[in-house]
């Protein structure tokens, strides 16, 4: 009984791991037009995230939960929920970050949270399929898109090796982003909970509160 478990089980991890391959896509056409398609219906969205830290400077990977908001155009609110409160607010040009109630005003801060800001844009805009700072290489399996995306500017190859984006293909949502630094250093986020053009009022990417 314990070796046909055996079995069966080896099976079934050969089987799950065969379907979640990621094939490269030759003709990417069909999926950045449905990208494209999707960021222009999606005038606003809310969602729940999971932030998954892997670093060398911890023994164990580090967790947070939170919400985010995003609204045509160039307004978004990444907000940690646990385990620390922290916010960051972009509201065109415009950007503010607070951690545990209190506005962050440093400058070498505030230089990170812009470089971060304009790479949030993007990723969420849809601009980044047409970017020149980045070289774009397609995948896919059954259910999911996967996008790896390589910096060729030399402004963001400083601080970030690539960018992975997985899409579900029923409804083209972004499921996961992955910021990848080094091998050992990334930041994956996993959204869930997706709420599509649903009204948020300015004042979500104004104020902390």
């Amino acid at each position: 009984m314990t070796k046909l478990f055996n079995v069966l089980f080896f099976i079934f991890l050969c089987t799950s791991a065969f379907s979640q391959e990621f094939k490269k896509i030759t003709d990417p056409s069909k999926c950045k037009s449905a990208i494209q398609k999707q960021q222009k219906l999606t005038k606003s969205l809310i969602a729940d995230f999971k932030e998954t830290v892997y670093s060398e400077m911890f023994e164990d990977t580090q967790k947070a939960t939170g919400k985010l908001y995003y609204k045509q155009a160039q307004k978004i609110r990444w907000e940690h929920i646990s385990p620390v409160k922290k916010i960051l607010l972009i509201d065109g040009n415009k950007v503010r970050y607070s951690e545990k109630g209190k506005e962050i005003k440093d400058p070498s801060t505030k230089a990170i949270v812009k470089k971060i800001q304009s790479l949030m844009v993007k990723m969420l805009s849809g601009t980044f399929l047409d970017d020149k700072d980045f070289k774009i290489s397609y995948y896919e399996n059954s259910s999911q898109y996967k996008l790896i995306l390589k910096p060729t500017s030399e402004r963001l190859s400083k601080y970030i090796d690539n960018v992975i984006l997985i899409f579900d293909k029923k409804d083209i949502l972004l499921k996961e982003m992955s910021l990848v630094e080094s091998e050992n250093e990334k930041l994956v986020y996993s959204f869930s909970n997706v709420l599509l053009n649903n009204s948020i009022s300015d004042t979500k990417f104004s104020d902390f509160k």
